[in-house]
């Protein structure tokens, strides 16, 4: 997998854990620890606030 596309987890705002990275929209994407990566990976569709930071991650990103 490859170095996630943030630095800081969108739920506690702590360093993201290279054991804590998952997808999202073909990127990969990090979280402080693996709770919060395998419920954001499990119920993406109920986590606006990470998509939402995710997305602007990714916008930025993008340009």
């Amino acid at each position: 997998m490859n170095k996630a596309i943030n630095k800081f987890c969108p739920r506690s705002g702590k360093p993201v854990r290279d054991d804590s990275l998952t997808e999202y929209r073909g990127f990969t994407v990090g979280f402080c620890n693996s709770g919060c990566r395998d419920d954001f990976a499990n119920n993406t569709e109920d986590c606006q606030s990470d998509t939402s930071y995710f997305d602007v991650v990714i916008k930025e990103n993008e340009l």
